[in-house]
C-alpha cells in the first residue's frame, strides 16, 4: 500500500518549481493522475512548463495573477482565493494520486507585504488533514519560498533549495529552458 506524503519544497534558490514538475512527471510514469495548481504564474505567461504539461495531459492551472510585485493587490488577492478555492475541490475530491500546489507557500507568507493573511493556513492544515484521513495515498506537494513553520511541521518531506551562486547577481535576466 501507498503512504501518501506531504512534501514541501522551499528556500530562495531556484528549482522548488522544478522538483515538483520531476514528481509530475514519475507520476505520469506510473500511470497515476497528478494535478498542478499554480498559486503565482497567470496564464498568460508563457512558461515552457505549462505548454509540456497541456501536451503530456497533465490537469493543471494558473490561479494568478502574475508576480506580486507586478500585479495589483487587489488582483492578487482575488486570484489566490479562487486558486485556494480549485486547490481544496481537487485535494478534497477523488481521481488523483498526486497534487501540485505550486508557490502556495509564497501565498500564505503574504502578511507580510498584505498586512492581513490572505488564505489562512490553519485552513491549508485542515485541507491536508482532511485530505490524509479521506486519501490515505494522495501525496501532496507544497512549493513555493518562505513556507511557514506550521506547515513545514505537518509535512513529511521538506527539503529547501539555497541559493550559492545564481545569474542575476551578474545581472543576467532570466533564460528560457531554465527559469521558465
Amino acid at each position: 500500500m501507498t503512504q501518501g506524503l506531504v512534501v514541501v519544497i522551499t528556500g530562495n534558490g531556484k528549482g522548488k518549481t522544478t522538483s515538483a514538475l520531476g514528481m509530475l512527471m514519475r507520476t505520469l510514469g506510473h500511470d497515476k493522475k497528478p494535478c498542478m495548481i499554480q498559486f503565482i504564474k497567470s496564464s498568460t505567461s508563457g512558461y515552457g512548463e505549462i505548454t509540456m504539461m497541456n501536451r503530456l495531459g497533465i490537469e493543471n492551472y494558473q490561479g494568478g495573477a502574475g508576480f506580486t510585485w507586478v500585479a495589483t493587490k487587489d488582483d492578487t488577492k482575488s486570484t489566490l482565493l479562487s486558486a485556494w478555492k480549485l486547490a481544496k475541490e481537487k485535494i478534497l475530491s477523488d481521481g488523483y494520486d498526486l497534487i501540485v500546489l505550486d508557490e502556495i507557500n509564497n501565498a500564505l507568507s503574504l502578511p507580510k507585504k498584505f498586512e492581513e493573511p490572505v488564505i489562512a493556513y490553519q485552513e491549508v492544515l485542515e485541507v491536508i488533514r482532511e485530505m490524509r484521513q479521506k486519501y490515505p495515498e494522495r501525496h501532496l506537494v507544497l512549493t513555493g519560498r518562505n513556507a511557514l513553520p506550521e506547515i513545514i511541521e505537518e509535512a513529511d518531506l521538506v527539503s529547501e533549495v539555497n541559493v550559492i551562486k545564481h545569474p542575476y547577481q551578474k545581472g543576467i535576466k532570466a533564460q528560457a529552458c531554465i527559469e521558465f
